[in-house]
């Protein structure tokens, strides 16, 4: 089978994906754009990405799917891909937004297998294009798209133009909120010297792209010579990332910057060194919301990839960072529409608030972090429906050991146990959270059978075999303490398991008792003196059986005197009301609670929460 590939980008060392049921193939194209595979006789799909020209200009890059479905091979055959006919895959939504992350998804299946490929391009390309194919209903072929699109941090423009596909980074001290009309001044390569000499002080300076100096010295040195702005223009293909990792890079830059690719760049540069340019520039502080959409078809590439999303057909998300100090955090948001998940850390901040938009009806799977602090992830994928809303919270209190779905959920499979438990999950329900690059935590887990230690560790995680085939009792202790972890909350959590378990011929979950506790506080994780906590005690996903009313204590000084808490039933869990003296700065919370076979859990955390 022979194919070849027109198309106005370099596809020479492309490889394209030729397969059927159960086989699969791939070349490489040669510089002429074609690939010779030999295959038995069969139906087969095939497809490829390529590097081609982006959106912006003859500089820009974008990744193109060039594909075909159902071809019949009883003979020597030709496919032709023509890349004239690419179409650019964007999703449109109701406000402003630029694009920060996007993907090409692409399946064929047959019966009861399947071959897919999911592609994220990096950030030096500004677009990605498609090729339609006719559509074949039940030919099992699956395009889509996925996008993040963000309020934009900045946005620049001219009197004659307007600047798309600029990549940015808010400074230390960001531009305030609004539009400002800053005159901009030609800083040639961006040093020091030059920039001294081209008077940029409260302006907008606009530079090269430069060997010598890296976007981030650049700005550096328009910050120290008092630029307000600074724009970098590239001289090569792609866009020119303002950090290392482009959007992946957590903090500020020294001040606000922009980089702009060579085709937009160009006429810029032109008119600041003619003089008497103004930029307009409206700036974003804050990114107070942003849209995470996806899309696919069935059968085939539709002639015109490109799909508006509409307001009432998204899902609105408040969400909410709630760490103790402000500070740089990362977040990203998973899909799971039949492909696998692909995913990257996105500048996120530790305190602070924002809308997301959402497409309805897909599972999605939400992580945050602060780097070298904590990670943290939804135990599961939450679909939301057309007109509901949602609400997603993250670093606030009260943090202790959780476990649950997706590679922490503990098991006994014959004479060995899987323990996971993370130390440090965050915010109410539902969130799994670990001491992920924290080394001076403590994460003590210690495994009993009675009164004998059979294993211990300090990485969140036990794995014990060799147990005896019989039903016995056990117990988990798992102790968790900050150490030089700065944060007020949860200094200390004892959490203490007691459970039976015997030899399984299938894997099968442990009954330990989760504890979820939910209470009102501000971004500073302080609660009303007088506010609400609820505790709910519940079983793990697939364990069997009642847990009943939990005891639950409250201590005002650190755990030196205890109050027994008068609880009431609340939805599924147990609310009481705090009562905290005047001169209380903080809550620690006991709580026990068994369930109708025996097995039972003890947990203390030192200063849950705050108080205000």
């Amino acid at each position: 089978m022979g194919g070849q590939v027109r198309s106005g980008g370099p596809l020479a060392g492309a490889s394209v994906l030729l397969s059927t049921k159960n086989l699969w193939s791939s070349a490489t194209l040669d510089d002429s754009g074609r690939a010779t595979l030999r295959v038995p006789a069969g139906e087969y799909s095939g497809w490829l990405f390529s590097t081609v020209t982006g959106a912006n200009g003859s500089h820009a890059r974008g990744l193109a799917l060039l594909s075909f479905q159902n071809t019949r091979v009883d003979q020597d055959r030709t496919v032709t891909l023509d890349g004239r006919g690419l179409r650019q895959v964007r999703a449109e939504v109701p406000q402003t937004a630029a694009r920060l992350v996007s993907r090409l998804d692409v399946a064929q299946e047959y019966g009861d297998s399947s071959v897919s490929t999911v592609l994220m391009p990096d950030d030096t390309y500004d677009s990605i294009w498609a090729l339609p194919s006719a559509r074949q209903d039940g030919a099992g072929f699956t395009f889509g798209a996925r996008f993040r699109l963000e309020q934009p941090a900045l946005t620049l423009a001219t009197g004659s133009r307007v600047f798309d596909e600029i990549m940015t980074r808010r400074g230390v001290t960001p531009l305030p909120a609004g539009t400002h009309r800053l005159e901009a001044v030609y800083g040639g390569g961006g040093s020091a010297g030059e920039l001294a000499a081209a008077g940029v002080r409260g302006r907008a300076v606009v530079v090269r792209r430069s060997d010598d100096l890296t976007p981030l010295e650049q700005a550096s040195a328009a910050a120290e010579a008092g630029a307000r702005l600074v724009v970098i223009v590239h001289d090569g293909v792609g866009r020119l990332l303002p950090t290392p990792d482009g959007i992946v890079d957590p903090g500020a830059a020294p001040l606000s910057m922009a980089t702009l690719d060579a085709d937009q760049g160009a006429g810029l540069l032109a008119a600041v060194r003619r003089g008497g340019e103004t930029l307009t520039v409206t700036s974003n502080p804050t990114t107070d919301y942003l849209y995470d959409v996806v899309r696919h078809w069935s059968g085939g590439v539709p002639a015109d990839p490109t799909w508006r999303e509409r307001r009432h057909d998204l899902v609105p998300v408040d969400v909410s960072f709630r760490n103790y100090r402000p500070g740089d955090a990362y977040e990203f948001r998973s899909d799971e529409q039949g492909f696998s998940g692909v995913w990257v850390p996105l500048p996120a901040p530790a305190q602070g608030r924002r809308t997301d938009w959402l497409s309805a009806d897909i599972p999605w799977q939400d992580y945050a972090g602060i780097f070298g602090e904590m990670s943290q992830r939804l135990q599961e994928f939450t679909t939301y429906r057309r007109g509901t809303t949602g609400q997603v919270s993250w670093f606030g209190p009260v943090q202790r050991p959780r476990m649950g779905p997706l590679g922490s959920l503990p098991v006994r499979y014959g004479d060995t146990m899987w323990l996971p438990v993370p130390g440090w999950g965050d915010s109410g329900s539902g969130h799994i959270g670990d001491s992920h690059g924290n080394f001076g935590v403590k994460n003590l887990m210690t495994l009993y059978q009675g009164d004998r230690e059979l294993d211990q560790g300090n990485i969140e995680k036990l794995l014990p075999s060799g147990l005896a085939p019989q039903r016995l009792p056990y117990r988990l202790v798992v102790d968790n303490d900050r150490g030089k972890w700065a944060s007020p909350y949860s200094r200390h959590t004892l959490t203490e398991w007691n459970f039976t378990s015997q030899e399984t011929g299938t894997e099968t979950t442990l009954p330990l008792i989760q504890l979820d506790y939910g209470v009102r506080t501000d971004p500073a994780g302080r609660a009303d003196r007088n506010g609400h906590l609820i505790v709910t005690a519940s079983h793990l996903p697939g364990v069997t059986g009642t847990v009943k009313k939990p005891s639950v204590e409250l201590s005002y000084d650190d755990g030196a005197t205890w109050r027994r808490a008068a609880l009431d039933r609340h939805g599924d869990g147990w609310r009481t009301v705090l009562r905290a003296p005047k001169r209380a700065t903080f809550v620690t919370v006991r709580v026990t609670a068994r369930d109708d076979d025996g097995n039972s859990v003890s947990q203390t955390l030192v200063r849950a929460f705050g108080l205000r």
